[in-house]
């Protein structure tokens, strides 16, 4: 990403946000006098939601000031300080040997999207094919790609261990990603990212979670990128050396492999599982945004819906599975058990029976302020369907997150996103749905040996040990 622009269009990008937060500062004073006129048990439950996301950031604020991560400096990018290496270095020794490693299942479709980015790393790229019913291996190898092709579909986590068995041995780090993904620096060329390679790899850290962004310009697109966005660069950057990895993230080889060795191989939270089976063990894992990840999120509702079940039940399933390793983290430091124990634990699961209740008074308050204004007289007056909660709330939400997008976003995401602002709230809304039956789904799982909805993730394929795969060759 380009961080570059020019002084005349950034002043005139300041004025309008400018301009935009004196309005809100303006609509937040008239929401807090309106504030008074409402039943303070409604209100309360009402802003539950944006009570946690405000003492979230402000907390993440606080933890980033500490780190002194806002300061300017050759590592400003990543969550912890690394003393700087000289550049003449990257290319040569000490930069020991890197490689690109994922995990296909029929690509055939978007192949030619990705041999585009993947050619330029062909010599570094090494591919498991995990039993595609496709051309996809005869595809790759044709295009002179390394291909270990699997008998059975065993899933992610399954196929990357086996990988690693055949890549050489002087390979010391890996960069795990997904076949619609491209990693870049967020300035400068190549080398750029391999200087935060090198960095890493005199860091001894288990792992670097790279700033992960979602193309696309439809509106959930762009809900997502603001989502992530404020994933990344407020909440995995306040993490320090603690960071939970992503799905895209660099390993240190040998902490990888122990890592999956003790893995439930379970596609689910796959990345949870493998931070917390890290960070138990004391390792290190930060975040980098100078090393940018460009992905596709789900383009439909449906896609995303299925997306996002699957990532609550594998919270549930890890959260719990894993208790041991979570309970081993959280005791590293103060904040480590607020983002393990306090957010994961309780702002994500435990206390989302109250984040839907606080959703449904959103809602019924919404659909009160279209009753009175169509006439229709449909939902009843009472102090929970009050239509001031939703205003009062919505005003806040949108002033919390547009102060969150300027303090974070380039010059040119600002320019994208702060339009977009106003709908983010009903997206965050909208994202309890899936969130409730994903975790509804571990507790049917666990009680029943039944889901009520069946996610995308959710296969018949059976995780045991892999057969003998066919030897990796190249074309």
């Amino acid at each position: 990403m380009n961080r570059t622009f020019h002084s005349r269009g950034d002043s005139l990008q300041n004025y309008v946000i400018g301009a935009l937060a004196l309005l809100l500062a303006f609509a937040w004073i008239i929401s807090l006098r309106e504030t008074m006129r409402l039943d303070a048990f409604a209100y309360a439950l009402a802003a539950f939601i944006l009570s946690l996301d405000v003492c979230d950031l402000l907390l993440r604020l606080v933890r980033q000031r500490g780190m002194g991560t806002t300061e300017r400096r050759a590592d400003a990018g990543a969550s912890i300080h690394i003393p700087s290496i000289p550049a003449f270095t990257v290319g040569h020794a000490p930069l020991r040997p890197y490689a690109f490693v994922l995990s296909v299942h029929n690509l055939e479709p978007a192949m030619d999207e990705f041999l585009a980015w993947a050619h330029v790393h062909s010599d570094r790229m090494w591919i498991v094919d995990d039993c595609s019913t496709d051309h996809t291996v005869l595809r790759l190898r044709a295009a002179g790609m390394r291909c270990l092709r699997l008998s059975e579909n065993v899933k992610k986590p399954a196929a990357l261990r086996t990988l690693l068995t055949r890549l050489p041995a002087d390979i010391d780090t890996v960069i795990v990603i997904d076949p619609d993904c491209q990693v870049r620096a967020a300035s400068g060329g190549w080398q750029a990212v391999e200087a935060c390679l090198l960095q890493f790899q005199e860091s001894g850290a288990a792992a670097l979670c790279p700033r992960i962004a979602i193309e696309g310009d439809t509106i959930l697109e762009s809900m997502q990128r603001i989502e992530y966005m404020l994933g990344f660069c407020l909440g995995r950057r306040s993490l320090g050396d603690f960071c939970t990895a992503a799905g895209l993230a660099i390993y240190r080889r040998d902490a990888l492999e122990s890592a999956l060795a003790r893995h439930s191989l379970s596609v689910y939270a796959e990345d949870l599982e493998n931070t917390l089976d890290m960070l138990g063990r004391g390792e290190r894992i930060y975040y980098d945004d100078r090393i940018f990840a460009l992905t596709q999120g789900p383009r439909t509702l449906a896609s995303w819906f299925s997306q996002r079940v699957g990532w609550y039940f594998g919270l549930a399933k890890v959260y719990v599975e894993r208790w041991k390793d979570t309970w081993a983290v959280a005791r590293r430091s103060p904040f480590a058990f607020y983002q393990y124990v306090i957010y994961l634990g309780g702002f994500g699961l435990l206390l989302l029976p109250l984040k839907i209740a606080s959703c449904i008074i959103l809602v019924l308050s919404f659909a009160n302020g279209l009753d009175g204004i169509l006439g229709t007289a449909l939902v009843p007056d009472t102090a929970a369907t009050n239509p001031l909660l939703f205003a009062v709330v919505y005003v806040k939400y949108l002033a919390l997150v547009v102060f969150g997008i300027g303090l974070v976003a380039t010059p040119q995401e600002r320019a994208a996103l702060l339009p977009l602002a106003p709908l983010y709230f009903f997206y965050a809304l909208l994202q309890l749905i899936p969130a409730m039956v994903g975790c509804c789904n571990w507790i049917t799982v666990r009680v029943l040996g039944r889901r009520l909805y069946h996610d995308h993730y959710d296969t018949d394929a059976r995780r045991r040990l892999l057969r003998q795969p066919h030897d990796l060759q190249r074309g």
